[in-house]
């Protein structure tokens, strides 16, 4: 098995919970400015602005579209 996808199984948890905690800091942040905040609004919007950033980021690192079939891992 190459040694990126090795890095993938190893790190997969930690890249979720660290996706999801960005995410929940900037609902807060939302939070703190918008007293009347409409969480689902505000998700919406965070989640597009996250999309375009990965989006930039496949076109950078990948050519417009990742599609690397993630490793079996050996739990």
């Amino acid at each position: 098995m190459r040694a990126e996808y090795i890095e993938e199984c190893r790190y997969s948890d930690d890249i979720n919970r660290d996706t999801k905690e960005v995410f929940e800091k900037w609902m807060k942040r939302f939070g703190w400015d918008i007293p009347e905040l409409d969480e689902d609004v505000a998700a919406s919007l965070i989640l597009t602005e996250m999309r375009k950033a990965l989006e930039e980021m496949e076109a950078k690192y990948c050519g417009k579209e990742c599609d690397t079939e993630p490793p079996e891992c050996e739990v």
